[in-house]
């Protein structure tokens, strides 16, 4: 008889989603509620979809709703009706269409979507319709109200000195301090603070590494050396990264670029809003704290910073960019990537393409017409960009962005991210590690035998195991 019961109710999925807000919202507590609001409507729950631990500020990353959406749209589904808590749930879209929409996909193939915990019944009434638009209001709202308290949390704590996420350059660490500030201990690379009410702030590093800091600044400055051929020279010397990992341009750049460096810890240079773009900030509107004694002299740092200044749009105006570019024309005849990128006097040819939009617009206002012509766009499968990824790496024995960039045969690695979302999913579905642990292995594998030996000192260990 109770199979017949069973039998009897009306087939329906449930939708459960949990971000990081309350426990109140968790999948178990959504789950039971739902449950009681199916036994009493006669719904029998036969499909689960589910996002755990995502903002429901859009529908990225959202996999369970994606997913439920697509069984809905293509008529795979075999229930007539969705429940779900309520309308936070489905989602705290900030335009509150996107929201209306998804639900009109359901209703327009004959599913219906349910909010359990609402005080209204979601049948197409006018009430309804008025209720529920102002809950969505409401749930983009509390978003935006949420948004901003954190925002002014992290800005008061950074002004305190407190670090608020990023990376750790070369050359410091992160101490772990209580409450009233009594230092615990350091901490290590991926390890996070335990207690809601302890603190992180930076700290100098050993001295091996405060001195290899200062030697890329006097190399930087006084001996007039590029990023890259530091890169290749700590390389070439063993010298390991705070991680592990190979020198490049981008980890010299860190360590020349960061005010830790004068012990200057510097928050709110961008700026992120409701999962939105990221937007550069004024100089005005930077969070600047003295935290911990300078590793190198200011006019040292001050030096470094206007070298590379030099090479920088954003240390140019417009009209001195294109005079620049105007004289690099009248003396070389003709323009492009290569030329300016090797003038002293001109910022870098990627820094005329961000200003003015491309190089093409730059050429065009000091008179220059270029030859070049781009050809038609070939259209690759992702087959053939991971077989690239896997070729590079047969090749070199590693794949990085330059690589892909340089290559003739593949199209650059823009592509390569608007396709898989980013580097690290194409490596990923090439075959090759993704995760810091599992690529810092293999870069150690191919690291050079002295390296090799540096990677494996560990101070912590007792002596009498260090040689083993």
């Amino acid at each position: 008889m109770a199979n017949l019961t069973a039998d009897l109710r009306t087939p329906a999925a449930q939708y459960i989603r949990m971000s990081t807000e309350h426990q109140r919202y968790s999948l178990e507590n959504q789950i039971a509620a739902i449950a009681e609001y199916a036994d009493l409507r006669g719904y029998a729950i036969v499909r689960t979809y589910s996002d755990a631990g995502r903002s429901g500020l859009s529908l990225k990353g959202r996999d369970g709703l994606k997913q439920l959406l697509g069984d809905v749209v293509t008529s795979q589904c075999t229930y007539s009706a969705v429940l779900v808590l309520d309308v936070s749930r489905w989602g705290r879209f900030q335009d509150t269409d996107q929201s209306a929409h998804y639900e009109f996909l359901c209703r327009d193939a004959g599913v219906a979507v349910e909010y359990c915990a609402e005080p209204f019944e979601n049948d197409g009434s006018m009430v309804s319709s008025i209720v529920k638009n102002l809950k969505r209001v409401m749930a983009g709202e509390y978003s935006r109200e949420l948004s901003a308290k954190v925002s002014r949390a992290k800005k008061q704590q950074a002004r305190l000195g407190f670090k608020q996420g990023g990376q750790m350059p070369y050359g410091t660490r992160r101490l772990l301090v209580s409450k009233d500030q009594e230092p615990r201990f350091l901490l290590g690379p991926g390890e996070q603070k335990g207690l809601q009410t302890d603190r992180v702030v930076f700290v100098p590093g050993p001295a091996e590494e405060i001195g290899i800091v200062r030697r890329i600044f006097r190399m930087f400055v006084d001996r007039g050396r590029s990023m890259a051929s530091i890169a290749k020279k700590l390389n070439e010397e063993g010298v390991p990264s705070t991680d592990g990992w190979p020198w490049s341009v981008g980890r010299v750049r860190t360590v020349l670029r960061s005010e830790l460096m004068i012990g200057y810890y510097v928050y709110n240079r961008s700026t992120r809003r409701m999962r939105g773009p990221t937007r550069l900030n004024p100089p005005d509107l930077w969070i600047r704290t003295r935290v911990m004694d300078p590793i190198v002299d200011t006019k040292l740092f001050a030096k470094a910073q206007r070298e590379m200044g030099y090479k920088r749009g954003y240390a140019f105006a417009k009209s001195d960019m294109i005079k620049s570019l105007r004289r690099l024309l009248r003396e070389k005849k003709k323009l492009s990537s290569d030329i300016i990128d090797a003038c002293p006097y001109t910022p870098c040819a990627r820094s005329y393409g961000d200003r003015f939009g491309g190089l093409q617009v730059a050429y065009a206002m000091v008179g220059y017409e270029s030859r070049y012509r781009p050809g038609p766009r070939r259209r690759f499968s992702d087959e053939e960009l991971l077989d690239g990824i896997r070729r590079l790496h047969a090749a070199f024995g590693h794949v990085t962005i330059a690589l892909i960039n340089a290559d003739p045969d593949l199209p650059r690695a823009f592509v390569f991210m608007r396709r898989f979302g980013k580097m690290t999913t194409a490596y990923g579905l090439a075959g090759f590690p993704t995760t810091k642990a599992e690529a810092s292995s293999a870069a150690r594998k191919r690291a050079s035998p002295r390296l090799q030996e540096r990677l494996r000192y560990d101070p912590s260990r007792p002596r009498s195991e260090r040689a083993r």
